[in-house]
């Protein structure tokens, strides 16, 4: 099949997910739902500073602080993907997915930053690395910015906390539209919450700022008009292009503690600081009232002259609201939210803001990174909460995944893991209407893991860091991803499934 006419079928495939589908849930998927696999340029690829590529934030700080990454590891060669991308896509398309899902690197394109020097083997790299995804007829979703920022930029003063950032981030972005038409599904910013909030507030991933709240909001604030200016830039200039293009917004489900009245208004308030904080301003406008509320009442409080939170211009409000043409999704873990006794309003920091405190029940699991627990329903949950307080859109799950400690190639809790939240997806999407066209699994195999270098594994292949051969080794759950892929279908009826212990 020529190439033209093999990517406009994967267009037309894509465009047409949100066909309408029966209501009868047997665990068949619906006619469109299609899956996927993840992984982003920093964790992959390796080859930190070969071929012209430029350092970036994250090369920096896994270099000069490894004492923050819990195995003091970095990603200058990690699994190595620059040189084995071939065999890398080989294993993706063998799990029978459709959508692969990747990130472009900005200093591998722009190696300082700017769109005054073009590194013409990152244009290459990636050429062949699209090139080869449509080989197999898979779709490409590629990820604009997902966290590695040049570090020229960065020392020039232009981060998530100044204002520049918009215009440079759009000039990259309106160069790897234009070089690479090919791509299918556009992931403009992947992860704004956990960008400004572990980056800017706690200080856990690059660049590494630990702030009192006023960072992180501002943080906030330039991603969400990037998002916005990146759209509008792409609608405007590539009118003929037929990608759809949106964020990748993390949202977790926060259930009440107990049945209170705090701890009801706790939940609520943390999900809308997690994930209202974004979803608010692009589906409905400006920010989320009761974070408004919150931010102003404890400046005021506190006799602050200068607000913490960033005002939206009604300009801005507009060119942001609606910068979307599905909602992205990514989702890991529920917890439950209780109410926090009023803090000092002098103490300013992003908690004392929510007012929350987040546990798990006894009874879940958490896996063995200790962050994430593994509630099934907390997926159908978050989805129809999406629905309800944002509207009736196209979702697509554009990452979610477990780990666990890579000691066994049988991950039996990866295969139920997996199981039991696209049973609760298709509950959510047969009996709630909600319109769910597809799950990207994270991830395609083992590989740095940010802050948590290489303990956690949330791939389908095993690699041994410390093999210089960098053996891929396909786990028990690569089997049971590609039987479900051709089945399309799961038996959803069993009511206590048999979870491991905790690791």
């Amino acid at each position: 099949m020529a190439f033209s006419m093999r990517f406009t079928i994967l267009v037309l495939t894509i465009c047409s997910l949100s066909e309408q589908t029966p209501k009868k849930h047997n665990g068949h998927f619906p006619k469109h739902f299609l899956l996927g696999a993840g992984t982003s340029a920093y964790q992959v690829e390796g080859a930190w500073n070969l071929d012209g590529k430029g350092p970036s934030i994250w090369d920096e700080f896994a270099h000069k602080h490894p004492e923050r990454i819990i195995d003091h590891s970095n990603a200058d060669v990690t699994i190595d993907t620059y040189h084995r991308y071939k065999e890398d896509i080989a294993l993706a398309s063998s799990l029978g997915i459709k959508l692969f899902r990747f990130s472009f690197s900005w200093p591998r394109i722009f190696p300082n930053g700017y769109n005054t020097t073009i590194n013409p083997h990152g244009v290459k790299f990636y050429k062949n690395f699209i090139r080869e995804i449509l080989k197999y007829d898979m779709i490409p979703v590629g990820t604009i910015y997902h966290w590695d920022l040049p570090l020229q930029l960065y020392n020039d003063g232009i981060d998530w906390n100044h204002p520049g950032i918009v215009n440079h981030i759009v000039d990259y972005a309106r160069y790897v539209i234009k070089t690479f038409p090919e791509v299918g599904i556009w992931v403009s910013i992947n992860e704004p919450h956990t960008l400004c909030h572990l980056g800017y507030s706690i200080g856990v991933l690059a660049p590494g700022i630990k702030g009192d709240g006023k960072q992180e909001y501002m943080c906030a604030y330039l991603t969400l008009k990037s998002i916005g200016a990146i759209y509008r830039m792409y609608k405007k200039e590539f009118p003929h292009y037929k990608a759809k293009m949106a964020p990748a917004l993390d949202c977790q489900w926060i259930e009440p503690k107990s049945n209170s009245k705090e701890d009801e208004e706790a939940a609520n308030r943390q999900r809308e600081f997690k994930c209202g904080m974004y979803y608010h301003p692009i589906f409905i406008g400006d920010w989320p009232p009761i974070v408004k509320e919150r931010i102003e009442s404890r400046r005021l409080k506190a006799h602050i002259k200068e607000p913490r939170l960033p005002k939206f211009t009604p300009e801005e409000i507009e060119y942001i609201k609606g910068s979307a043409d599905f909602i992205g999704l990514n989702h890991y873990y529920t917890a439950l939210a209780e109410d926090l006794k009023e803090s000092d309003p002098n103490v300013m920091s992003y908690g004392n803001d929510v007012g929350t405190v987040n546990s798990f029940k006894p009874s879940w699991i958490v896996e063995n990174n200790g962050l994430f627990s593994i509630v099934p329903d907390g997926v159908r949950k978050v989805l129809n909460w999406i629905k309800k307080n944002y509207g009736d859109h196209e979702i697509l799950i554009t990452e979610l995944g477990v780990t666990e400690d890579g000691s066994s190639l049988n991950d039996n809790i990866r295969i139920d893991f997996f199981t039991d939240y696209i049973c609760n997806i298709l509950s959510a999407v047969y009996e709630d209407e909600v319109n769910v066209t597809g799950v990207i699994a994270w991830s395609l195999m083992d590989s740095f893991e940010w802050s948590n270098g290489y303990k956690s594994h949330f791939g389908f292949y095993n690699i041994n860091i410390t093999d210089p051969n960098k053996t891929r080794k396909p786990k028990k759950s690569a089997k049971f991803f590609r039987d479900l892929s051709q089945t399309r279908k799961l038996t959803c009826d069993k009511p206590n499934r048999d979870w491991p212990g905790p690791f």
